[in-house]
């Protein structure tokens, strides 16, 4: 993956998703019982959840792979007098002497894990699971036709103020695999001139959810749940959360 995440693409993530929806919020704050719980979230990002977790005073930490992302979560933490522990982390090879009683990967940020690490990540996350906590999180599943786009589309333009970023976008679908075959490429422009560009490849997962049922049980993972979230990421925008112990 050329680029995950980088300043440009992150600096447009924050403009747009400084914090979680409030029914996404809601819904993940509901598993919190008391603040003694310990909170993982995996793919952490720029602190859209785990920020509003910290402000309630739960004890959340989190890890990315983008120095970028995590770069933007500890300033917005600072701005907010608060101090996250987030660290910079794949996923499969994440271990910790820790145990969790919530785990957390919101967004569908799991789907962007590739195939061959799929069973390492989900066993790196069942061995910090405390014995009666929970694991949930978001896929990406294949629903209705897939429409391409085979050449540079532009799909946003945000002006800030020194800049306008303009991010285009291209995709194609791997049916035998599955996979949204996704590029991104950010432009930073300045007095009519690009100053800087970013190209990302994100191989995006369409899970099919009971493939991924049988996925989680070969992993030790049970008590499997599947809720939706209407409106969660806004009106008309509803997810589905697998939860799991």
């Amino acid at each position: 993956m050329s680029n995950y995440y980088g300043e440009l693409c992150t600096k447009m993530y924050e403009k747009e998703k400084p914090v979680a929806e409030e029914r996404e919020l809601d819904f993940y704050l509901s598993f919190v019982k008391n603040k003694e719980m310990k909170v993982l979230e995996p793919m952490c990002g720029n602190g859209r959840l785990l920020i509003p977790f910290l402000q309630k005073g739960i004890n959340i930490e989190g890890f990315d792979i983008s120095e970028e992302m995590l770069k933007v979560c500890k300033e917005k933490g600072e701005k907010l007098h608060l101090d996250p522990f987030v660290f910079k982390k794949g996923i499969e090879e994440f271990k910790s002497d820790k145990l969790y009683d919530l785990i957390l990967i919101p967004f569908g940020s799991f789907s962007l894990l590739p195939d061959s690490i799929v069973n390492k990540s989900l066993h790196n996350l069942k061995s910090v699971l405390a014995n009666k906590g929970k694991l949930l999180l978001t896929l990406m599943e294949k629903e209705g036709e897939i429409k391409e786009i085979l050449d540079w589309n532009e799909t946003n333009r945000i002006s800030f103020s020194n800049e306008t970023i303009v991010e285009f976008k291209k995709v194609t679908y791997n049916e035998q695999n599955d996979i949204l075959e996704t590029q991104l490429k950010y432009q930073s422009i300045q007095n009519h001139s690009i100053r800087k560009s970013e190209i990302m490849d994100f191989p995006i997962k369409l899970y099919d959810m009971k493939a991924f049922k049988n996925t989680l049980k070969r992993n030790g993972f049970q008590n499997i749940i599947v809720h939706e979230i209407e409106n969660g990421y806004g009106n008309g925008n509803s997810f589905k959360v697998v939860e799991c112990s």
